[in-house]
Protein backbone atom coordinates (compact mmCIF):
# COMPACT_ATOMS: atom_id res chain seq x y z
CA UNK A 1 0.00 0.00 0.00
CA UNK A 2 1.26 3.72 -0.63
CA UNK A 3 0.57 5.43 2.85
CA UNK A 4 2.62 4.83 5.99
CA UNK A 5 1.08 1.86 7.09
CA UNK A 6 2.81 2.24 10.50
CA UNK A 7 1.64 5.27 11.41
CA UNK A 8 -2.02 4.44 10.23
CA UNK A 9 -1.99 1.57 12.51
CA UNK A 10 -1.08 3.11 15.56
CA UNK A 11 -3.34 5.98 14.92
CA UNK A 12 -6.27 3.59 14.16
CA UNK A 13 -5.52 1.81 17.28
CA UNK A 14 -5.36 4.67 19.54
CA UNK A 15 -8.94 5.52 18.01
CA UNK A 16 -9.98 2.17 18.97
CA UNK A 17 -8.51 2.70 22.58
CA UNK A 18 -10.49 5.98 22.76
CA UNK A 19 -13.89 4.55 22.10
CA UNK A 20 -13.34 1.06 23.76
CA UNK A 21 -14.40 -2.44 22.85
CA UNK A 22 -17.46 -1.32 21.02
CA UNK A 23 -15.42 0.17 17.95
CA UNK A 24 -14.32 -1.80 15.29
CA UNK A 25 -11.47 -0.49 12.85
CA UNK A 26 -10.71 -2.18 9.93
CA UNK A 27 -7.87 -1.38 7.40
CA UNK A 28 -8.17 -2.63 3.65
CA UNK A 29 -5.23 -2.60 1.71
CA UNK A 30 -6.79 -3.33 -2.47
CA UNK A 31 -3.84 -3.28 -3.83
CA UNK A 32 -3.28 -6.90 -4.10
CA UNK A 33 -6.11 -9.72 -3.75
CA UNK A 34 -9.66 -8.80 -3.30
CA UNK A 35 -10.16 -11.67 -1.60
CA UNK A 36 -8.12 -10.89 1.29
CA UNK A 37 -7.79 -7.45 1.75
CA UNK A 38 -8.06 -6.97 5.75
CA UNK A 39 -4.40 -6.05 6.54
CA UNK A 40 -5.42 -4.34 10.13
CA UNK A 41 -8.03 -4.94 12.49
CA UNK A 42 -9.05 -3.92 15.66
CA UNK A 43 -11.98 -5.56 18.05
CA UNK A 44 -13.23 -7.82 15.00
CA UNK A 45 -15.05 -9.63 17.38
CA UNK A 46 -17.95 -7.34 16.44
CA UNK A 47 -17.84 -8.75 12.73
CA UNK A 48 -16.12 -11.68 13.57
CA UNK A 49 -13.37 -10.59 10.93
CA UNK A 50 -9.63 -10.95 11.24
CA UNK A 51 -6.53 -9.90 9.07
CA UNK A 52 -6.82 -11.68 5.94
CA UNK A 53 -10.37 -11.85 5.62
CA UNK A 54 -12.13 -10.13 2.49
CA UNK A 55 -14.00 -6.59 2.20
CA UNK A 56 -17.69 -6.22 2.98
CA UNK A 57 -20.39 -6.39 0.26
CA UNK A 58 -20.30 -2.75 -0.70
CA UNK A 59 -16.67 -3.43 -2.25
CA UNK A 60 -18.27 -5.71 -4.89
CA UNK A 61 -21.23 -3.79 -5.57
CA UNK A 62 -19.44 -1.11 -6.31
CA UNK A 63 -16.31 -2.64 -7.96
CA UNK A 64 -16.63 -1.74 -12.08
CA UNK A 65 -13.59 -2.81 -13.99
CA UNK A 66 -11.32 -4.26 -11.26
CA UNK A 67 -11.91 -0.85 -9.88
CA UNK A 68 -13.86 0.49 -6.64
CA UNK A 69 -16.14 3.57 -7.82
CA UNK A 70 -17.67 4.76 -5.05
CA UNK A 71 -17.40 7.87 -2.51
CA UNK A 72 -16.14 7.82 0.80
CA UNK A 73 -19.83 6.88 3.38
CA UNK A 74 -19.12 9.46 6.67
CA UNK A 75 -22.26 8.04 8.57
CA UNK A 76 -24.38 5.10 7.91
CA UNK A 77 -26.60 2.64 9.65
CA UNK A 78 -26.48 -1.54 9.50
CA UNK A 79 -26.52 -4.57 10.70
CA UNK A 80 -24.25 -7.54 11.60
CA UNK A 81 -25.76 -11.11 10.62
CA UNK A 82 -25.42 -11.57 14.69
CA UNK A 83 -28.29 -8.36 15.04
CA UNK A 84 -26.03 -6.08 16.11
CA UNK A 85 -26.25 -2.63 15.07
CA UNK A 86 -23.72 -0.78 13.91
CA UNK A 87 -23.01 3.16 13.19
CA UNK A 88 -20.68 3.06 10.08
CA UNK A 89 -17.82 5.44 8.14
CA UNK A 90 -16.24 4.18 5.55
CA UNK A 91 -12.85 6.49 4.09
CA UNK A 92 -10.87 5.87 0.87
CA UNK A 93 -7.27 5.87 0.62
CA UNK A 94 -5.94 7.21 -2.86
CA UNK A 95 -2.77 7.31 -4.35
CA UNK A 96 -1.03 10.05 -6.23
CA UNK A 97 -2.81 9.29 -9.17
CA UNK A 98 -6.55 9.48 -6.89
CA UNK A 99 -6.94 5.29 -7.57
CA UNK A 100 -8.46 4.24 -4.51
CA UNK A 101 -5.98 1.87 -2.69
CA UNK A 102 -7.37 0.95 0.71
CA UNK A 103 -9.79 1.93 2.99
CA UNK A 104 -10.51 2.66 6.40
CA UNK A 105 -13.68 1.64 8.19
CA UNK A 106 -15.16 2.28 11.41
CA UNK A 107 -17.74 0.58 12.31
CA UNK A 108 -19.14 1.60 16.19
CA UNK A 109 -21.60 -0.69 17.72
CA UNK A 110 -24.89 1.50 18.87
CA UNK A 111 -27.09 -1.66 20.04
CA UNK A 112 -27.80 -0.75 23.20
CA UNK A 113 -28.64 2.27 22.42
CA UNK A 114 -30.98 1.63 19.90
CA UNK A 115 -32.84 -0.91 22.78
CA UNK A 116 -32.91 1.65 24.93
CA UNK A 117 -34.63 4.36 21.65
CA UNK A 118 -36.65 1.25 21.59
CA UNK A 119 -37.83 1.43 24.90
CA UNK A 120 -38.67 4.81 25.10
CA UNK A 121 -40.85 4.82 21.73
CA UNK A 122 -42.81 2.24 23.15
CA UNK A 123 -43.74 4.02 26.11
CA UNK A 124 -44.11 7.57 24.78
CA UNK A 125 -46.04 5.29 21.85
CA UNK A 126 -43.59 6.28 19.12
CA UNK A 127 -42.74 4.41 16.20
CA UNK A 128 -39.96 2.69 16.71
CA UNK A 129 -36.94 3.12 14.01
CA UNK A 130 -36.53 0.68 11.47
CA UNK A 131 -32.52 -0.22 10.55
CA UNK A 132 -32.34 -1.44 6.85
CA UNK A 133 -29.18 -3.84 6.71
CA UNK A 134 -27.50 -2.69 3.95
CA UNK A 135 -23.74 -3.68 4.48
CA UNK A 136 -23.34 -7.39 4.44
CA UNK A 137 -19.83 -8.07 6.70
CA UNK A 138 -18.33 -11.47 6.04
CA UNK A 139 -15.03 -13.01 6.51
CA UNK A 140 -14.65 -14.23 3.18
CA UNK A 141 -16.43 -13.75 -0.59
CA UNK A 142 -17.21 -17.94 -0.22
CA UNK A 143 -19.34 -16.45 2.46
CA UNK A 144 -20.58 -13.79 1.34
CA UNK A 145 -21.70 -15.45 -2.13
CA UNK A 146 -23.62 -17.70 -0.52
CA UNK A 147 -25.42 -15.09 1.08
CA UNK A 148 -26.42 -13.51 -1.86
CA UNK A 149 -27.21 -16.95 -3.45
CA UNK A 150 -29.81 -17.52 -0.33
CA UNK A 151 -31.35 -14.04 -1.06
CA UNK A 152 -31.66 -14.44 -4.71
CA UNK A 153 -34.01 -17.51 -4.07
CA UNK A 154 -35.61 -15.15 -1.31
CA UNK A 155 -36.24 -12.96 -4.31
CA UNK A 156 -37.53 -15.11 -6.57
CA UNK A 157 -39.60 -17.37 -4.12
CA UNK A 158 -38.36 -20.50 -4.95
CA UNK A 159 -35.49 -22.54 -5.33
CA UNK A 160 -32.92 -22.48 -7.95
CA UNK A 161 -33.62 -25.71 -8.80
CA UNK A 162 -36.55 -25.33 -9.64
CA UNK A 163 -36.34 -21.60 -11.95
CA UNK A 164 -37.32 -21.49 -15.27
CA UNK A 165 -35.23 -19.61 -17.81
CA UNK A 166 -36.52 -16.32 -16.90
CA UNK A 167 -36.48 -16.67 -13.25
CA UNK A 168 -32.73 -17.42 -13.89
CA UNK A 169 -32.06 -14.74 -15.55
CA UNK A 170 -33.85 -12.58 -13.23
CA UNK A 171 -31.87 -14.20 -10.24
CA UNK A 172 -28.50 -13.49 -11.93
CA UNK A 173 -29.72 -9.93 -12.84
CA UNK A 174 -29.84 -9.37 -8.83
CA UNK A 175 -26.83 -10.70 -8.18
CA UNK A 176 -25.45 -8.85 -10.60
CA UNK A 177 -26.66 -5.93 -9.35
CA UNK A 178 -25.27 -6.69 -6.43
CA UNK A 179 -21.40 -7.46 -7.74
CA UNK A 180 -21.64 -11.04 -6.80
CA UNK A 181 -20.05 -11.39 -10.53
CA UNK A 182 -17.02 -9.55 -9.17
CA UNK A 183 -16.09 -12.44 -6.89
CA UNK A 184 -13.41 -14.80 -7.49
CA UNK A 185 -14.52 -17.96 -9.11
CA UNK A 186 -17.97 -17.08 -8.83
CA UNK A 187 -19.16 -18.24 -11.77
CA UNK A 188 -18.11 -22.19 -11.30
CA UNK A 189 -20.64 -21.52 -8.04
CA UNK A 190 -22.89 -19.89 -10.08
CA UNK A 191 -23.32 -22.59 -12.72
CA UNK A 192 -23.81 -25.63 -10.03
CA UNK A 193 -26.14 -23.71 -7.76
CA UNK A 194 -28.27 -22.93 -11.21
CA UNK A 195 -27.49 -26.22 -13.22
CA UNK A 196 -26.16 -25.05 -16.20
CA UNK A 197 -23.13 -24.62 -18.80
CA UNK A 198 -20.60 -21.78 -18.32
CA UNK A 199 -21.91 -21.27 -22.09
CA UNK A 200 -25.54 -20.50 -20.86
CA UNK A 201 -24.32 -18.70 -17.93
CA UNK A 202 -22.27 -15.42 -20.06
CA UNK A 203 -25.30 -15.79 -22.79
CA UNK A 204 -28.05 -15.12 -19.94
CA UNK A 205 -25.53 -12.67 -18.04
CA UNK A 206 -24.44 -10.85 -21.65
CA UNK A 207 -28.77 -10.97 -22.83
CA UNK A 208 -29.39 -9.23 -19.62
CA UNK A 209 -26.28 -6.51 -19.98
CA UNK A 210 -27.72 -6.16 -23.72
CA UNK A 211 -31.49 -5.30 -22.21
CA UNK A 212 -30.67 -2.87 -19.75
CA UNK A 213 -28.27 -0.94 -22.07
CA UNK A 214 -31.60 -0.80 -24.18
CA UNK A 215 -33.83 0.56 -21.50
Amino acid sequence: MEINTDFLIRFLNNIAALFGDGCEIVLHDFTKDYDSTIIHIVNGHLSGRKVGDCPSSFFFEHLVDGEIKMDDKPVYFNTTQKGKMLKSSTTFLRNKHNKIIGSVCINFDVTSFFDAQSLLNHFLNYEEQKIQENEILVSNVGELLEYYLIQCEKEIGKPAVTMNKEEKMKALEYLDKKGALQISKANVRLCEFFQISKFTLYHYLEEIRENKKGV
